[in-house]
């Protein structure tokens, strides 16, 4: 099983704690039996600026596409990872939100993930221990479809 770990890249607002967050996710998901497909480590907006728009796009979307769950830092805007949780609803696929307690987040956003029959759950965190004991606790729940 595969969790596809998704958060902002281009425009985060520090890009090496951003992507070290993301790696505390897989980690948490590799301790629960999980793989995990974390797109800076092969498509990297530093490393791997050479890569085309469509060559990024079209890796992540298979990633997504072939996941079993996507989970989704949502404590910094980007368009990216709002369309990859889109993608992800429509095709049924379980979706977990994460984001600190006292961070601002799209009200459209939740919203999705809070329609009637949405697979989605949502963790508002005071910690990032907290949150990757929250996506371990999730993770044993989801079985894929």
């Amino acid at each position: 099983m595969t969790a596809y770990i998704s958060g902002a890249l281009i425009n985060a607002v520090n890009l090496a704690e951003s992507r070290a967050r993301y790696e505390r996710f897989a980690g948490a998901c590799r301790a629960c039996g999980w793989d995990a497909y974390v797109p800076h480590q092969h498509a990297d907006p530093e490393r791997d600026a050479h890569l085309s728009n469509t060559d990024v796009a079209r890796r992540d979307l298979d990633a997504v596409m072939q996941s079993d769950v996507l989970i989704a830092y949502v404590g910094e805007p980007s368009l990216g990872v709002g369309a990859e949780v889109a993608i992800a609803l429509a095709a049924r696929k379980p979706v977990l939100l994460v984001a600190e307690a006292h961070r601002k987040v799209s009200r459209f956003l939740l919203g999705l993930v809070e329609l009637d029959g949405a697979p989605a759950r949502v963790c508002r965190y005071a910690s990032l221990d907290e949150a990757c004991d929250w996506i371990g606790r999730e993770l044993r729940t989801i079985r894929p479809i």
